[in-house]
């Protein structure tokens, strides 16, 4: 007679949560995290707290990177955790978490996960890598990595037409100020000189 083994497949998940610089409200001194990398991972943990297939074994933040490219520390220590098999399922809250380009994203969705074994979840674009899917999977997925990296040139164009402006405007835009100045304590924009320099 033969037995039905009813088991399901654990997986060892990690949450991976992003925001850029341009999306503002990243970390600073003295503040831990950013609250939108809090309220990615709250998401993400409700979002799981019905899965009994999946397990979260670690959570990995790049808090102030872009998702232009992937040369980011979390994310590079996530492959790490692949690689070593301590993890086969990476989740994020949105396709634009993982990243903002669209052939590198779609590199990772459609051929490097795939070939690792892991399961992408992705939680309010409704993706997982485990699901079945159909047609419009086929089409929405890369038409939503498109969109997100046309954001990020959008953004990249906006930024730098600012910083024309207030060039323009003679206004200081650099992070330091050269040898002999400092900024303005009233005005970040405005240098005054160093006497002591």
């Amino acid at each position: 007679m033969n037995q039905i083994n009813n088991s399901k497949k654990i997986y060892h998940a990690a949450i991976y949560v992003r925001l850029s610089k341009e999306d503002g409200d990243v970390a600073t001194a003295g503040k831990r995290e950013s609250n939108s990398i809090s309220n990615q991972k709250d998401l993400i943990k409700n979002f799981l707290k019905d899965k009994k297939d999946i397990v979260v074994v670690s959570e990995r933040v790049d808090d102030g990177y872009s998702g232009s490219n992937f040369e980011r520390p979390a994310f590079k220590r996530l492959l790490e955790d692949v690689k070593k098999k301590k993890i086969n399922c990476i989740i994020v809250k949105d396709l634009s978490r993982l990243g903002r380009n669209y052939i590198e994203t779609g590199r990772y969705l459609e051929k490097i996960f795939p070939f690792l074994g892991v399961r992408f979840i992705a939680v309010t674009d409704h993706y997982d890598s485990a699901a079945e899917s159909d047609d419009a999977d086929q089409i929405i997925v890369p038409f939503k990595n498109l969109i997100n990296d046309a954001y990020c040139r959008d953004i990249s164009i906006k930024i730098r037409s600012q910083f024309d402006v207030k060039r323009k405007r003679g206004q200081f835009i650099s992070n330091y100020a050269c040898y002999g100045y400092k900024k303005d304590p009233d005005n970040k924009n405005h240098l005054v000189i160093d006497e002591y320099a």
